[in-house]
């Protein structure tokens, strides 16, 4: 399984454990739910919504997203 598809399943089930849906949680942190799917499934890059993830989910934004240690906050937007 890659790295994308082991992201995706440990907040979905984060998420799930919680009764949140991604739409649910996309609207609590004031982004639409295709948005954060993309950053769930690796297609797009947002600081923002990857630390609201990591906060929501219990794990470090690098844990999930271990390229994003190395970037500045310039290269994600």
């Amino acid at each position: 399984m890659d790295a994308n598809k082991m992201r995706q399943q440990i907040v979905k089930l984060h998420l799930g454990m919680s009764n949140t849906t991604i739409k649910e949680f996309a609207e609590s942190i004031g982004f639409s739910r295709p948005a954060v799917s993309n950053v769930i499934a690796g297609r797009r890059r947002s600081a923002e919504i990857e630390a609201a993830i990591a906060a929501r989910t219990g794990f470090r934004v690098e844990d999930l997203w271990p390229v994003a240690a190395s970037r500045t906050m310039e290269e994600v937007k």
